[in-house]
């Protein structure tokens, strides 16, 4: 089911990983749908997420930069995106196929 955030936005899951450094300005992530009751974004669809910086020096950390997803014609701003937490002891690699990875739509921006 997808969840929705303390904020009121919409929290999908997604499966996928990582392409590329770190460091890598091209850097985006990969993968497909898990969970998802938005019509516009079904369960079992190619998605895409990029990291674009601000590009300058900043103080707030609501400044560094944007997360946007986007499957098909449609893109949406995240205020999240997170890998689910692994167990206590366990270290992950974000790169790792098919792990589990939780978006939070910002509500209203797309």
């Amino acid at each position: 089911m997808t969840k929705s955030s303390a904020a009121g936005n919409v929290v999908v899951c997604l499966s996928g990983a990582w392409r590329g450094e770190p460091t890598d300005p091209q850097r985006s992530f990969h993968g497909a749908v898990l969970d998802s009751t938005l019509e516009a974004l079904p369960v079992g669809a190619p998605v895409e997420v990029t990291y674009r910086d601000s590009g300058r020096r900043v103080t707030g950390p609501g400044e560094h930069g944007t997360y946007t997803l986007r499957a098909g014609d449609h893109s949406w701003t995240l205020s999240r995106f997170t890998q689910h937490a692994s167990q206590a002891g366990q270290s992950r690699d974000d790169r790792t196929p098919e792990s589990e990875w939780e978006a939070e739509l910002v509500r209203g921006v797309s």
